[in-house]
C-alpha cells in the first residue's frame, strides 16, 4: 500500500497556536460583552459579535491545522502531495499564522487598543497572497489544493499551465493589497478587488481555452 504524504506543521507554529489559545483564556474576563468582528472600508467597526466568539477565532487555526493535515490523506491524488509537500507545508504554516494574527488584531481592538485595521489587513493578506503565488507553480495535480476548474481537474497539462499563470495573478494581487493597506485609498482598494476578481475569471476561461486546444 502506498504511504500518504505526512504534512508537518512547524513546531513553532504549534507553540504560537497554543499560546494564542492560552492568551485568549487569560484575557477573556477583560473582554467586553460585544467584540468587533467586521470593519468597513474606512476602518470603522460596523459589526459586533458576542464575547464567546473570541474562542471561535482562537480555536480556528487549530481546526484548520487538523483539516489541512487530513486533506492529503483523503485526496484521490494523494500521491501528488509527496511531490509538492514543501510548497503545501509552507502555505499551511503561513495560513495558520495568518489566522492567529487576525484573531489577535480583533482581541486588541476589543480591549480598546487603537489598531489600524486597514493597514494590518492589507499587509497580512498581501503577504499571504504573495506566499501562495510564489509556490503555486509547484502544486501538482490534485483535487483539493490549487486552482480547481473542470478543465484543470480533467487534464494535468492544463493544470500546470493554469497554475504557472496563477502564480503571477496571486503575487500581483498581494502587492496591490499591501499598497492598499499603506495608502488606504478607496480607489486603490476597488482596483485591487476588480483586478483579483477579473484575474480569477480570466484563469477560469484560460483553463477552458487551454483544454479546448488539447481537444
Amino acid at each position: 500500500m502506498e504511504k500518504n504524504a505526512k504534512v508537518k506543521v512547524n513546531i513553532i507554529v504549534w507553540v504560537v497556536i497554543a499560546l494564542s489559545i492560552l492568551g485568549t483564556i487569560f484575557i477573556y474576563p477583560s473582554l467586553p460583552e460585544q467584540i468587533p468582528i467586521h470593519w468597513n472600508l474606512q476602518g470603522e467597526v460596523d459589526n459586533y459579535g458576542g464575547k464567546v466568539s473570541a474562542f471561535l477565532t482562537a480555536l480556528l487555526p487549530l481546526i484548520i491545522a487538523v483539516l489541512l493535515i487530513v486533506i492529503p490523506r483523503v485526496d484521490p491524488r494523494r500521491d501528488s502531495y509527496k511531490k509538492h509537500q514543501k510548497a503545501y507545508e509552507i502555505v499551511v504554516n503561513v495560513l495558520l499564522i495568518f489566522f492567529v494574527l487576525i484573531h489577535w488584531a480583533t482581541m486588541l481592538a476589543a480591549l480598546g487598543y487603537e489598531i489600524n485595521i486597514g493597514l494590518f489587513i492589507g499587509i497580512v493578506v498581501g503577504i499571504l497572497f504573495i506566499v501562495i503565488g510564489n509556490y503555486m507553480g509547484q502544486i501538482r495535480h490534485n483535487y483539493t489544493f490549487g486552482i480547481r476548474t473542470p478543465w484543470t481537474l480533467a487534464n494535468e497539462q492544463v493544470w500546470v499551465k493554469t497554475h504557472r499563470l496563477g502564480k503571477w495573478v496571486f503575487i500581483i494581487s498581494g502587492v496591490l493589497f499591501i499598497i492598499n493597506g499603506i495608502v488606504a485609498n478607496t480607489i486603490v482598494f476597488i482596483t485591487s478587488i476588480v483586478y483579483l476578481i477579473g484575474s480569477l475569471i480570466y484563469l477560469f476561461l484560460y483553463s477552458y481555452l487551454e483544454f479546448r486546444k488539447l481537444q
